[in-house]
């Protein structure tokens, strides 16, 4: 009997050994990265489209380590483009009417036009062709069609993201000498004077600094502290995050800079040096 255990133990011993040199042997898995600071990624979705097709063009874009914000409706997609500010939007699917959507979305966003790339949706490859020939004349930077694979996609968003920094002058704002807010370091300076900001602060007097003068609503407000993500925020946290900064700014020298439009919202407007 004791002899019977003491196999059946040994038996198991190199069954464990053996399933552990296989999974040192064996190539990682892509690992889904997101970074809370990450490029902002718009991913819009054909209504035709199934849902694991879905679930993978997704974790191919997550895997450019940035923040993917998935919508169904161009309404919603158009909401994010203003509120958001996404770097870069990827369609899944084509359709005969998107051309024009894209033309208007391009014309009425405030930061002019938006780099884009479409995945095809399966369609027959006479039909895929022609929807290639008319995402790619109506702007896209790229049309991946379906089928070619996902690494392809990632790539393609990657390229087009450094591409974008590349061109892009340093991510720093100065408004003349009365602030400077450095992305790169994460640092504030007031009237020469450095501040510290908690996170989510941070991010929200950047967004005010780069939209100076213009009332951001509550709901502006709800996504920028929580990720675009469209998390309700009861009115007393957002009066606590605001009464926050504008202490801060107030400590600082700024009194004043950001003020309170009732029934609207929010302005940020710094003095001009004159």
């Amino acid at each position: 009997m004791l002899l019977l255990l003491l196999n059946s133990i040994a038996v198991h011993t190199v069954h464990v050994l053996r399933a552990a040199m296989l999974a040192q042997t064996r190539a990682p898995l892509p690992i889904r990265t997101e970074s809370p600071q990450g490029p902002r990624i718009l991913l819009l979705v054909n209504a035709r489209t199934n849902g694991k097709t879905i679930v993978s063009v997704e974790m191919a874009l997550e895997r450019t380590g940035g923040r993917v914000m998935r919508v169904t409706e161009r309404a919603e997609a158009e909401q994010l483009v203003r509120r958001w500010d996404p770097e870069v939007m990827v369609l899944l699917g084509w359709s005969t009417t998107t051309g024009d959507w894209l033309r208007h979305l391009q014309f009425a966003s405030r930061q002019g036009e938006l780099p884009f790339l479409v995945v095809g949706n399966s369609a027959g490859e006479d039909r895929e062709e022609t929807n290639a020939v008319a995402a790619l004349e109506v702007g896209a930077q790229a049309y991946i069609p379906a089928g070619m694979g996902l690494g392809i996609l990632t790539a393609q968003v990657c390229g087009l993201l450094k591409k974008l920094r590349t061109q892009a002058p340093a991510p720093r704002l100065v408004q003349e000498e009365n602030l400077c807010i450095d992305l790169v370091s994460l640092r504030v300076w007031i009237l020469g004077q450095e501040i510290h900001l908690p996170r989510r602060l941070f991010y929200l007097l950047y967004y005010f600094a780069t939209h100076p003068d213009e009332v951001v609503s509550n709901e502006q407000i709800a996504d920028i502290l929580w990720g675009g993500k469209g998390t309700y925020l009861a009115p007393n946290t957002l009066v606590v995050k605001i009464y926050r900064l504008r202490k801060i700014l107030e400590s600082a020298g700024a009194k004043g800079w950001l003020e309170t439009v009732h029934s609207f919202g929010y302005r940020f407007s710094p003095p001009k040096n004159g």
